[in-house]
């Protein structure tokens, strides 16, 4: 954010300082990381977007000083001035005696209070002004993921669907038009041979068959519009909630059961806006039509009636075992979902020990399985349909045929003709019965859809995304006290009641053998998991009072193996940072050892990395995401195993480095290589996830003998590669010596 102008950032400054009128605690790199603001000159739209991922709710309006005055409760307000800076509006007098307003600059605070008389305030003053309340509705972002929240996503485009259902009303009544065409042309034209009137029919039909294919065609464009309007908020919706959950769950669950899951979303969708939304304004139709078919036959209508009603229960009766077969289905492919992205995800694994045979086995095996089960439940739904087909032929042939009946045993001569007539509407009829019958089973897929996105979404969130945690400025002093923390379905905990501290400004590593709880201390102070026993502290504040997104931004983390976006170098640097100035990326890159490297390709900064980063050696994999870390300038930088992965040359570049990266910053270096330990002020070593000791490298060398013992196999070698060393280092002299003096 440094270097910014001041003007360009009193618009966010004023969102600050009204949010925190209402409570909420915000800052100017939580509104730009959240929102992605490639600036923090921003204009109204995006100002009141970023006011509503906070839980604001605001509006934008052109105001003069009577409407502002009628609007004090709403205070306070973001009013703009002329040359384009945004003030604070916390009260207004409009009175007989006096007419004043009191502003407050956001970039100066409470001391920079001013009151303007009105004409002052009105030669300064645009209009536009912006009001912000807090949002209190339970918004649908917050619903439990269900068929009634896709519901509502439906029904708030009222405008929408105010003009669908008024085209599918329309549409209902011309859909009269031809059969009134066809009685007329019977009885008043060919009975009477009346071409006049038959030419005025043939116009009339002509007209509103061009009435017909426009409304037609209206509908259909906003049934597009409408759920492309929904498509786009049950994606972000979705993305939302993956992002919200626990770390734990995305370790314990295939990506490729996430993938299946979050796809039957759209099954869901496809029900409501086409299947359900479609049928219901199909079978408004059936208001104008089914009152006709009585007129003029009752007897007839029930028969079309009863077909329906008899689908309809035909398929309620067969649901329960075809919810057995589609549920079989479902199971079978997410398995060959899953086992796909796992070879994905593996596929240089499967290259270097030649697996192709062994996932090809398993692959067919499993599409084998999903391939009989989807012919299972294909059968039995083709049996289904068999059986609805002549009900359905009943519908419409079957009543002709008693129409007949009716007609010869009828002396009316008008019989014939309303014979025919009425075949005409019961095949308008029969498409929305059909509908409405199969309407179950479709509903019966969509929910079956809903339980699963609902098992995949609607589990608890990660805490501390309330929006209310604390935002203070992290100066990084880390304290554990009694640390206790057991990972689900193991028998032992990983963490058993550790206890140290790191001052602020210090490096403090820690070693272990596998499996001491080295990483567990960096994930619960990132607050991976918060189900621990004790207390883990920065500056003094309880670890869970923290705004997790404002915790994590104040963290630099750089782990073993790392994952870089595809995307360029730059993009992949400044990730965390997107406003990040150029100077800035190059410091990160130098400091990380990454300059030398990136120097050398065609494109420097502007290199794209393809997806799995296959163009860069794991060397500068590692050299970037440490350059990531810290573009940040993070007051707490975590190194698990960070210079693991790296060749000697790059090791020696970022340990070089080391002192440069760690100042004005808690570190805390997690490494089995000692000797990149050895600089620490403090190093702490854990074993079996208790603290064995704390200490610098010479005090642990005398006293501990875990880590003696590592030293040693490690550095062993500095004291027998030469016999003269090894005589120097017990006080000895060489032959060479001795001769000498």
């Amino acid at each position: 954010m440094d270097g910014q102008d001041s003007s360009d950032v009193s618009t966010l400054s004023a969102l600050i300082l009204v949010a925190r009128s209402h409570g909420i605690h915000l800052t100017l790199r939580q509104l730009a990381q959240e929102g992605q603001l490639p600036t923090l000159a921003v204009d109204t739209p995006q100002m009141l977007a970023c006011a509503a991922r906070a839980g604001l709710k605001g509006t934008a309006l052109h105001l003069d000083w009577k409407k502002l005055a009628g609007a004090e409760r709403l205070f306070p307000v973001i009013v703009t001035l002329a040359n384009g800076t945004r003030m604070v509006a916390r009260a207004i007098v409009d009175n007989d005696e006096r007419a004043e307003i009191v502003l407050e600059d956001p970039q100066v605070g409470e001391t920079g209070r001013l009151t303007l008389d009105r004409h002052r305030f009105e030669a300064a003053w645009t209009g536009e002004t912006a009001l912000i309340k807090r949002d209190y509705a339970l918004r649908d972002e917050d619903q439990p993921f269900g068929l009634g929240l896709i519901a509502g996503l439906v029904l708030r485009e009222k405008r929408i669907v105010r003009d669908v259902t008024v085209a599918a009303v329309v549409l209902s009544v011309l859909s009269l038009v031809p059969i009134l065409f066809f009685r007329l042309m019977t009885d008043r034209v060919l009975t009477h041979h009346a071409l006049n009137t038959f030419s005025v029919l043939c116009l009339a039909m002509l007209a509103m068959v061009g009435f017909e294919v426009v409304f037609t065609a209206l509908r259909r464009h906003l049934v597009m519009h409408l759920t492309t309007r929904v498509d786009v908020k049950i994606s972000t919706y979705l993305f939302d909630r993956i992002l919200r959950l626990p770390v734990e769950f995305f370790e314990r669950t295939p990506v490729g059961l996430i993938a299946r899951d979050m796809n039957e979303v759209w099954r869901v969708r496809n029900f409501l806006t086409s299947q359900l939304f479609g049928t219901i304004l199909d079978s408004i139709s059936l208001l104008f039509l089914v009152p006709v078919m009585f007129a003029f036959s009752v007897p007839l209508t029930f028969i079309v009636l009863g077909c329906g009603l008899l689908i309809g229960v035909w398929i309620v009766a067969t649901l329960p075992a075809f919810q057995r077969r589609s549920a079989a289905v479902v199971a079978a492919e997410g398995a060959r979902g899953s086992f796909l992205v796992q070879t994905l995800q593996g596929i240089r694994t499967v290259k270097s020990l030649a697996l192709e045979p062994r996932q090809r086995h398993e692959w067919n095996v499993l599409v084998a399985r999903a391939a009989r089960l989807r012919l299972r439940e294909q059968t039995f739904g083709n049996l289904i349909q068999s059986a609805v087909l002549p009900l359905d032929r009943m519908m419409v042939s079957g009543t002709l045929a008693i129409g007949v009946w009716f007609a010869m045993t009828s002396d009316d001569p008008t019989t014939v003709a309303s014979i025919f007539v009425f075949l005409l509407l019961s095949q308008r009829v029969a498409s929305p019965l059909r509908q409405l019958a199969q309407l179950v089973e479709q509903y019966d897929q969509a929910y079956s859809a809903v339980e699963v996105v609902s098992r995949l979404l609607n589990q608890e969130p990660e805490a501390g995304r309330s929006g209310h945690g604390v935002r203070t400025p992290i100066d990084g002093h880390v304290a554990f006290q009694n640390v206790r923390f057991q990972y689900t379905g193991a028998t032992a905990p990983a963490l058993d009641g550790v206890s140290f501290e790191a001052a602020r400004g210090t490096t403090l590593g820690v070693m272990g053998r596998s499996g001491s709880g080295k990483t567990t201390v960096t994930r619960l102070l990132q607050r991976l998991h918060a189900n621990y026993d004790g207390l883990i502290k920065i500056d003094g504040i309880d670890l869970r009072e923290y705004d997790l997104d404002h915790l994590r931004q104040h963290l630099g983390v750089v782990l073993q193996d790392n994952f870089l976006f595809s995307g360029t170098i730059r993009d992949n640097i400044t990730a965390a940072k997107i406003d990040a100035t150029f100077d800035e990326v190059v410091r990160a890159a130098r400091l990380a050892g990454a300059e030398e490297f990136i120097d050398r390709l065609p494109r420097g900064y502007e290199t794209y990395i393809y997806e799995g980063s296959s163009n860069l050696s794991g060397g500068q994999r590692q050299r970037l995401a440490i350059a990531r870390a810290l573009i940040t300038d993070p007051k707490v930088l975590i190194l698990d195993e960070a210079t693991s992965a790296l060749d000697p040359e790059s090791e020696a570049i970022v340990n070089a480095n080391l002192q440069k990266i760690a100042a004005g910053r808690t570190v805390i270096v997690i490494s089995h290589r000692l000797s990149s330990l050895v600089p620490a002020d403090a190093i702490l070593v854990l074993d079996r996830g208790r603290v064995l000791d704390i200490g610098r490298h010479t005090d642990l060398l005398e006293r501990c003998e875990i880590y003696g013992d590592l030293w040693n196999q490690q550095n062993g070698h500095l004291t027998t590669a030469r016999p003269e060393r090894r005589l120097k280092a017990i006080g000895g002299r060489s032959e060479g010596e001795s001769h000498a003096a």
